[in-house]
């Protein structure tokens, strides 16, 4: 669906549920551009259940992911074209403008000040020009911590148009002094001082609210680490493709042609290996034998159960401290590739105890498996022997029909035909989970809608 359909239709949607369509920022390009890559809207806390089953009346696109923290509700949704060759594009619904849960501003000041915009044929709402400008500068800068040099001349022309009215809605979370040297530093444009009033902010925002709101600053922060906590570390959020086959079957090509058009799918889209980093003499080693990798020296007993118990850890310590939540992972090596060919990495512990460490780790939410002809197989690896190409063939397919969820994809067919199957079942993947996660988040806005 193109980008300027859809956003009629989102916009229209989101009237039916009696919402006020106020876009944060980015809509300069409406409704034929998006600029932002992305949509932020901002919404009170108890319109979330309606903006979301205002998404799912949209026919034709598909919702494959949902995170939800304090600060905004994250939506991605599949079936958009909302960048050149993109298949998906993230809705954020921003419930709060805090930090750390602390809002620096109120939600309900911008809403109400908020003013009709007209884009071609599409309605809706932006913040004021002085609430737009504190978002995009305090999002970055007293969240984050950092300052988003693409709004700072916007920023930079609202405040000296408007420093009083800027500092007055500063004020009451900050201070007038602190409000004051921000609009101040902004204006000037220095960005070491603009950097340099970050700490006055924080300590100014988190001291008023303790003083003032003792109580709901103390559970609003509390709040705000428990959801960051089980959303970002929690392995719940990851989603773990494995593409598995024979040496040589095309599973590099199929990941980088997978990667551009899984863009907005997720919060982080990326490739991982899972391959243990080595000692410098072994990963010497260990790249000396890619070429032949069947020939590879087999390690020790102990040395092979070391090196099964230091991938699980690295594993673990992956998911707990790498990426953020809703992290896509598409992997062309698992630790389960082990049980497979354990030969390939060399691998000479006992089985039970390889099988052992892999019921500690994640299961792949999806195991691909690029099933090739002896033939193919053959042609490509000249050195393996006829025996040895069915041995890889049927111990693919055994193992992978043991997985839960599985796909058996004929690699001998053309790449573009095996990319959009590939494609299509990573995504019925992330729509059925993300279904079953909305159910139980809207469960009683469900029970209210009208049978």
């Amino acid at each position: 669906m193109p980008f300027n359909e859809f956003l009629t239709m989102l916009i229209q949607a989101l009237e039916r549920e009696g919402l006020r369509p106020c876009v944060l920022r980015n809509y300069e390009g409406f409704p034929d551009d998006n600029v932002g890559h992305d949509i932020d809207f901002i919404i009170r806390p108890a319109e979330l259940p309606r903006a979301i089953h205002a998404l799912r009346s949209i026919k034709n696109v598909r919702i494959v992911g949902y995170a939800e923290i304090p600060l905004v509700a994250s939506v991605f949704l599949q079936g958009i074209s909302a960048i050149p060759g993109g298949r998906s594009l993230q809705v954020d619904f921003f419930v709060n403008l805090c930090r750390k849960g602390l809002p620096y501003l109120p939600v309900e000041a911008v809403l109400d000040a908020s003013v009709r915009r007209q884009a071609g044929n599409l309605s809706f709402y932006t913040p004021s020009p002085v609430h737009e400008a504190i978002d995009s500068l305090l999002a970055s800068l007293v969240v984050g911590g950092w300052l988003k040099e693409k709004y700072l001349p916007k920023v930079q022309r609202t405040f000296a148009s408007n420093r009083s009215e800027a500092i007055a809605a500063l004020s009451p979370q900050f201070g007038q002094k602190a409000s004051t040297k921000l609009v101040d530093s902004v204006i000037d444009g220095t960005r070491e001082k603009i950097r340099g009033c970050v700490k006055p902010l924080c300590t100014s925002l988190a001291l008023r609210y303790l003083l003032h709101r003792p109580f709901r600053g103390v559970v609003a922060i509390a709040r705000h680490y428990a959801r960051m906590i089980e959303i970002r570390r929690s392995p719940k959020t990851i989603k773990t493709v494995c593409v598995v086959g024979p040496h040589k079957c095309g599973k590099t090509r199929l990941i980088e042609d997978l990667l551009p058009i899984l863009r907005f799918a997720a919060k982080e889209v990326g490739k991982q290996p899972l391959k243990l980093q080595l000692p410098p003499g072994r990963l010497a080693r260990e790249m000396a034998a890619d070429a032949a990798p069947h020939t590879k020296t087999t390690e020790g007993l102990f040395a092979s159960m070391e090196m099964v118990t230091a991938w699980w850890l690295e594993e673990w310590l992956n998911i707990i401290f790498g990426k953020n939540n809703l992290t896509l992972r598409i992997c062309e090596r698992y630790y389960h590739n082990l049980l497979i060919e354990p030969k390939l990495y060399g691998f000479g512990g006992p089985r039970w105890f390889a099988r052992l460490v892999g019921t500690l780790l994640p299961s792949p939410d999806l195991w691909i498996l690029l099933d090739v002809s002896s033939e193919v197989i053959q042609s490509r690896n000249p050195q393996l022997s006829p025996a040895e190409i069915l041995r890889q063939i049927d111990v693919y397919r055994a193992f992978v029909k043991t997985r839960k969820n599985y796909i058996i994809l004929d690699a001998s067919k053309p790449a573009g035909e095996v990319k959009e199957n590939a494609y299509a079942a990573i995504i019925d993947m992330l729509a059925q989970g993300t279904e079953s996660r909305l159910k139980s988040r809207f469960r009683e806005h469900q029970r209210e809608e009208p049978s």
